[in-house]
C-alpha cells in the first residue's frame, strides 16, 4: 500500500476510535418512515402518506408486498395502504432502509467503484432475504423482520468506505488494497453508522460481530449468528447449506445442515423474489 493510501487508512482508524466520522445522514423520507413506525399513535394512513411522497420507495414496497414471501392468496396488491397492511409496519421500515441505503451512498459517474457498489447492493438484498428465512425457521431470539433489517444494514460500512475511497481513486488502483481496507474496517464502521442512525443496539452489535466464527457463548441465536450464516450462503450459494453442519452459529439456531438445506430449497424462489424487490 502506498504512503498516501496508508495515511488514508490511518485517518480512518483515528476517526473510528474517536467516533468522529463524517457520517452520512439517514435520508429524510426513510427517517420519517422510521419515526412514524415507532409512534404508537400512527396508523396505516399516516404512513401511507409519507410513502406516497416518494415514488421509488412506494414501488419498492409494492414489489415486496406482491412477492411470494409476503403474498397471501392470489390477490395482487395495487395500493400503498393495502401493501402496508399486508407486510406490516416493521417490514415497511425495512423497505425504507433498503431505499435509504441506495440514496445515502452514491458514486459519481465513471467511478472505478460503481461495479463494487452494484454487487454490494445485490449481496445485501441476498443477505437480508436469507436472514429473514433463517429467522422464521429457527430458534432465533428476535423477530424475522429484525433479522432482515440487520441484513439490509450489515454492509453499510463497506458502502461508506467505498464512497470515501471513490474520492481518492489514485490511492486505490491496487485491488488488493481496496479489499484489505474493506475487510479490516467495515464491521466497525458499520456499527458506528447504524448507531448514528439510531437503530437498536442488538442490531449494531450483531453487525459489528457478524464475521466472528467462533464465540464463547451458549443459548439462543442472535443477530450475529444469523448474519454469519446468511453471508456464507449469499456468497457461496444456498446449495452449500448441506456443508455447514459444523458451524456453532447453526447449532445455536437449533438447526442442522439437513434442515437448513431443506428450508432453503423450499424457499429458494421466495428468496429470489425478495432479493429482486429489495435490490431493485
Amino acid at each position: 500500500m502506498s504512503s498516501p493510501a496508508f495515511e488514508f487508512v490511518r485517518q480512518l482508524g483515528t476517526e473510528l476510535a474517536a467516533g468522529e466520522f463524517d457520517l452520512p445522514p439517514f435520508p429524510d423520507t426513510a427517517m420519517r418512515v422510521q419515526r412514524c413506525v415507532a409512534d404508537p399513535d400512527s396508523d396505516i394512513n399516516s404512513l401511507g402518506v409519507i410513502i406516497a411522497g416518494e415514488p421509488a420507495l412506494a414501488a419498492r414496497l409494492m414489489r415486496m408486498a406482491n412477492s411470494a414471501m409476503m403474498r397471501r392468496g392470489p390477490m395482487e396488491v395495487t395500493d400503498i395502504n393495502t401493501a402496508i397492511s399486508r407486510v406490516g409496519m416493521d417490514m415497511v421500515q425495512n423497505a425504507a432502509v433498503s431505499f435509504a441505503a441506495r440514496e445515502a451512498f452514491t458514486f459519481p459517474k465513471g467511478s472505478p467503484f460503481i461495479d463494487d457498489l452494484n454487487k454490494l447492493r445485490l449481496h445485501s438484498g441476498k443477505v437480508a432475504s436469507i436472514s429473514y428465512v433463517l429467522a422464521k425457521n429457527s430458534r432465533f431470539a428476535g423477530k424475522p423482520d429484525e433479522a432482515m433489517l440487520a441484513g439490509l444494514l450489515h454492509a453499510v460500512g463497506k458502502f461508506y468506505i467505498l464512497t470515501k475511497a471513490a474520492d481518492h481513486p489514485a490511492l486505490f488502483t491496487d485491488r488488493e488494497a481496496v479489499d484489505n481496507l474493506l475487510a479490516q474496517w467495515h464491521c466497525g464502521v458499520a456499527r458506528a453508522i447504524v448507531e448514528s442512525w439510531e437503530f437498536p443496539e442488538s442490531i449494531a452489535i450483531g453487525i459489528d460481530e457478524q464475521e466472528l466464527k467462533e464465540r464463547d457463548r451458549i443459548g439462543s441465536a442472535n443477530v450475529s449468528d444469523i448474519l454469519f450464516i446468511a453471508n456464507v450462503l449469499a456468497r457461496a450459494g444456498i446449495k452449500v447449506a448441506s456443508e455447514l453442519g459444523d458451524l456453532d452459529a447453526l447449532a445455536r439456531l437449533r438447526m442442522n445442515a439437513e434442515k437448513l438445506a431443506q428450508v432453503l430449497e423450499e424457499r429458494e424462489e421466495d428468496i429470489q423474489e425478495m432479493v429482486e424487490a429489495l435490490s431493485g
